[in-house]
This record gives C-alpha cells, structure tokens and sequence, in this order.
C-alpha cells in the first residue's frame, strides 16, 4: 500500500486562516481617544486637549476669545502659557496701527500693586486708534507681552490626511511585503499588521515634521516659538500623540 505524506494541506490551512484573520483587521492611525500605540509599541490614550489641538490644525479653526472681551496672544517668552492676570502692573496701550497691546513696566513692575489684567470695553486714555500710544512711559521703559484680537484664524494645515495621502504608495508596498511574510510563514496576521501600522504612523510624523510640507508660523507665533519653522511642533505632544490600533472584526 502506497503512503502519501501530505505536507501541504496544513501549510494551505495556515494561509488561510492568517489571510482570513489579516483581512478582518483595521488598522487606524492618527491622535486616538482609544488606546493606540507608540513608537515602543506602548499603549496610550490621547488627551482631550491635544484632540481638540489636533482637529484645528487638521481642519483649521476661527478662535474666539470666551467670557473675554479678547485673546491675549503672547508675543514674549515670559508670557507663554499665562494670561494678563498673571502679572502685577500689567497695562494696556494702543499703537498708532490700530493694535492692542498688554504691557509692563520695565522699571516699575517690581513695585506697582497688583491690580486687574483684564482688558475692558474702554480705549486706553481713551484716543482712537492712530494718534500714537496711550501711555506717557518711554519706549524704553516698556515690556510688550501680549498683542490682544477678538478672533484669530488658524489655517487648516492637514498632517493626518495629507500624511497618509503623500505616502499611500508606500503603505501598499508594507503592506505587500506583509502579505508576503505570512505566506512565507515568517509572520502571523498580528504581527503582519502591526509591522503596518507602524510604518504608517512613522510616515506620517515624518510628513508632519517636515516643515517644508506646511506654511510658516506668523511673525508673532514666531517671536516665542521653539519651533519657529515648523506651525505644528511646539512641545512635542501633538507629535508624539500620533499612535495606530488594530482592530479585529
């Protein structure tokens, strides 16, 4: 009798469930509310302010000022992430163009009372805008730490859509080489998509890093800026929320 070893069908079943598995997987890649995962393949969870971050920068926002008159967009490094309450002294002046300022005395703000930051409805030393600035302090005497609007427009800069856009190309080529390492018997489905995933969410903080990919950051974000080149890189958070998350059907 003629014994044939069949070392085939095995080898067939494999492939099949692993493609069969590969293919109820999505894979999702972006600032996530669900736990997705870094680059050391760690677990986190976006916060609510870098998503709401995130999303302006996506699809660009109009920011008005809330339960103030107005936004106090710093122009110095001292008055980064703080508001006009922070500093004692704090007064506001007019520019001949028009513009809003919120500023300190250099010589007296170690000894001036504190006393309200919030600008009010009134002009200061009521005069119209163009007849020179409100105050009788000296240029030189003056510290400008904020340029105050009602409104400011962000542009949309898209990193998320454009990011996988510009690179689709290359995630079809890691996606056929994951394909193809399964076939081979090299990779499993899971560990096929991760290999995506991850690629994909290095494609695109590639992307959003390239300043190049993006207008530049106006003179005044500028001013205090770490970044100064690139509109999307401050601290490093919105960058380093980017993370993939494999979903199984």
């Amino acid at each position: 009798m003629l014994i044939v070893e069949d070392g085939i069908t095995g080898e067939l079943e494999r492939i099949k469930h692993e493609l069969q598995r590969l293919g109820r997987m999505k894979i999702t890649i972006g600032i996530q509310g669900a736990a997705g995962k870094n680059a050391r393949g760690e677990e986190i969870k976006a916060s609510a302010d870098i998503m709401t971050i995130a999303g302006i920068h996506e699809f660009g926002a109009t920011i008005k000022a809330k339960n103030v008159k107005n936004l106090a967009i710093p122009i110095a490094k001292k008055a980064v992430g703080k508001s006009p309450r922070d500093f004692d002294g704090l007064f506001f002046i007019r520019s001949k163009a028009g513009y809003l300022f919120g500023c300190i005395s250099k010589k007296e703000r170690s000894r001036n009372p504190r006393r309200s930051g919030r600008p009010t409805g009134k002009e200061p030393g009521r005069k119209k805008p163009g007849n020179g600035t409100e105050t009788s302090k000296s240029n030189d005497d003056i510290e400008f730490l904020f340029i105050l609007f009602e409104a400011v427009e962000i542009p949309e800069r898209s990193f998320l859509r454009a990011g996988y856009d510009s690179n689709s190309n290359k995630i079809v080529e890691d996606m056929k080489d994951a394909v193809s390492k399964v076939l081979c018997g090299e990779w499993d489905a899971e560990t096929a998509a991760n290999h995506v995933g991850m690629r994909a969410r290095d494609y695109i903080i590639g992307y959003m890093m390239d300043a190049d990919n993006f207008d530049k950051k106006g003179s005044i974000v500028r001013s205090t800026s770490n970044w100064p080149d690139n509109p999307l890189v401050e601290t490093g958070r919105l960058r380093n929320s980017i993370t993939y998350a494999i979903m199984e059907g």
